[in-house]
């Protein structure tokens, strides 16, 4: 019988039930996202599935585990893998797995609301009412503008798609185009120059890659109209934060969103906390309760379907030899 961890916090007993009827043995014990490799080994030594959002997937922790232990497959609680390294794993016959498009609709309500955050000024109008100020209440508006999406893949397409009921163009720029859905939510792709220089605001849709580690960076900001808007809920490393501090404090453009940093958690001695033009929120896009139960669905349907069914759901290493 298979053993299942389920290393995430929350409410999951429909689908823990679900595992036990298929088989498996599920066990449910939340494991800090932080801690040091050596810990990590052993907590999940026993396991031959473990579905986390984070951890130390390190070469030398997979390379243990595979010597020591009984993985044979790793489930990432969400969609980026940055953190699992894909070539250990392929090499010690592990499948890593993810949960694609499980949490694009709350992604891309959070982009919205943080291009309505900075255009219309929220935080920074929350803070003046609450200090007892009403002056300085004039604020930009999301009306009308252009809005650039770096990258249209599912959380880029969702936003498209609620984007769609306001007056607002928008383009979109990906290595590898989706004609047919852009056509049907009324969006033009565009060469990556002419989205970095006629958008009014860009919303970063990239996976993190050896590509576009740094993409947005001091060049990209040179290339921006001053007026811009910068929203990122991608990865943080695919922005240059030292670059953006810059542009942010040059005038380069006009503001920024982030929702994921270079280092997590994000210092709170950085720069970043200290302008007035942007505004910040703790890689909590995808945190709400529908779209943790879809995650957790999507991976729980990647296990059976390895382990029940022999089937390779959602597994990232092509090249996968179990």
């Amino acid at each position: 019988m298979y053993k299942t961890l389920i290393a995430v916090p929350g409410n999951y007993q429909q689908q823990i039930e679900r595992l036990k009827r298929a088989g498996f043995q599920v066990y449910q014990k939340p494991i800090s996202l932080s801690i040091a490799e050596e810990a990590f080994v052993q907590e999940v030594l026993d396991y031959h599935c473990v579905i986390m959002g984070g951890g130390p997937w390190t070469e030398k922790v997979i390379s243990k585990l595979k010597e020591n232990g009984k993985l044979k497959m790793i489930v990432k609680f969400g969609v980026g893998v940055d953190n699992i390294d894909l070539s250990a794993a392929t090499k010690h016959g592990i499948a890593v797995a993810n949960a694609p498009g499980s949490n694009s609709r709350a992604v891309a309500e959070h982009a919205l609301a943080l291009m309505l955050a900075l255009t219309r000024r929220i935080i920074s109008f929350d803070q003046n009412v609450r200090r007892g100020s009403w002056k300085d209440s004039h604020s930009d508006s999301l009306i009308g503008k252009t809005v650039g999406l770096l990258g249209f893949g599912n959380i880029a397409q969702k936003l498209a798609e609620f984007l769609r009921s306001l007056p607002v163009e928008v383009i979109a720029y990906d290595l590898y185009k989706n004609e047919e859905r852009a056509e049907e939510l009324g969006v033009r792709y565009v060469e990556l120059e002419e989205l970095i220089s006629t958008s009014d605001l860009i919303s970063v849709h990239v996976p993190l890659t050896d590509s576009t580690r740094g993409m947005v960076n001091r060049d990209f900001f040179q290339k921006m109209k001053p007026t811009a808007y910068l929203v990122n809920t991608s990865r943080g490393a695919v922005v240059c934060e030292k670059d953006l501090i810059e542009a942010l404090k040059n005038g380069l453009i006009r503001g920024a969103a982030l929702d994921t940093f270079e280092e997590e958690p994000l210092n709170p001695n950085s720069e970043l906390t200290k302008l007035s033009n942007v505004v910040l929120t703790p890689h909590s896009a995808s945190n709400t309760d529908e779209a943790y139960l879809s995650i957790m669905d999507c991976c729980v349907e990647n296990v059976i379907a390895f382990f029940v069914r022999k089937e390779l759901r959602n597994v990232l290493n092509p090249d996968f030899r179990g």
